[in-house]
């Protein structure tokens, strides 16, 4: 008869890096946003002596579009704690001898959704380029349309845009890893016959997991300080979403009062993540 393999050397699966969610902030942060601020620069110059407002709305809607790109990054966080959330779920009802048949499952389905999750946000972002590229070329359009000199910020905008498509290109490469890992989470399929690991074995999967959930936490990376930063100065004092009515510049209450919504909706957002353990128990 054969004996049953190893529990632990089966499916007692180690988590996906730790270094994708940090490293999707920092290239965020370090490589998406200078060139956004520079280009900000060059249309603010530019507009010294092509003054268009046109233009202006065109970039403020797109610093206001690269914000929105920032909560998407920041959910591929959120699904790593959901996943690594199931998983520990799942250690301790085998250590605690129940049927942890369940609780892989759950397990196998969260890793499917940020499986999922993390495809749609290369989309997301490779459609932010083009977005980012289209933008600036109607930008260029209007202010040249009066055949003045505009070799100098056409040059910035072809070098910012390239900086940008570089950092684009980054994220989606860690997403892909990200993605291949996460795939493997799902390869095997969990069998109660098999041999259960010593408590030594559950101490070292459980603490590795447990450090991939508090890397993966909503509070271990400020994507609210980031999502404002990448709104630019355009957009300061001014709601998060568009409107096809101007504001109203009697009344600049209002607009201080909807970036307050906005800020508290994203807050509670964030305690919604921060919940999510007490919810599902």
């Amino acid at each position: 008869m054969v004996e049953p393999r190893p529990l632990v050397c089966v499916f007692f699966k180690l988590p996906p890096s730790h270094q994708s969610v940090p490293r999707l902030h920092e290239i965020a942060r370090n490589v998406l946003l200078p060139p956004l601020n520079r280009l900000s620069q060059a249309l603010e110059a530019a507009q010294t002596m092509h003054p268009s407002s046109e233009a202006k709305e065109i970039w403020s809607e797109t610093r206001q579009d690269a914000a929105e790109k920032m909560i998407d990054l920041e959910r591929v966080g959120n699904m790593n704690y959901r996943i690594a959330y199931a998983f520990l779920k799942f250690l301790d009802s085998l250590r605690g001898g129940t049927n942890g048949s369940k609780a892989y499952d759950e397990f196998r389905y969260n890793a499917r959704e940020g499986f999922d999750e993390a495809h749609k946000v290369q989309d997301i972002m490779l459609k932010f380029r083009e977005d980012v590229r289209i933008a600036v070329g109607r930008i260029t359009t209007m202010l040249s349309s009066d055949d003045k000199e505009m070799t100098s910020f056409v040059t910035e905008c072809s070098e910012r845009i390239l900086e940008l498509a570089t950092g684009i290109e980054e994220c989606n490469a860690i997403l892909e890893e990200y993605r291949e890992e996460v795939k493997e989470l799902q390869q095997q399929s969990f069998d109660e016959k098999d041999n259960r690991p010593s408590e030594e074995e559950f101490q070292v999967v459980r603490e590795k997991w447990q450090a991939f959930k508090d890397m993966s936490s909503p509070s271990a990376y400020n994507w609210e300080a980031l999502w404002r930063e990448m709104r630019g100065p355009e957009n300061n004092g001014r709601p998060t979403t568009t409107s096809n009515n101007p504001p109203n510049p009697t009344t600049p209450a209002d607009s201080s009062k909807s970036d307050k919504i906005s800020f508290w909706r994203k807050i509670f957002r964030r305690l919604s993540c921060l919940s999510f353990e007490n919810f599902v128990r």
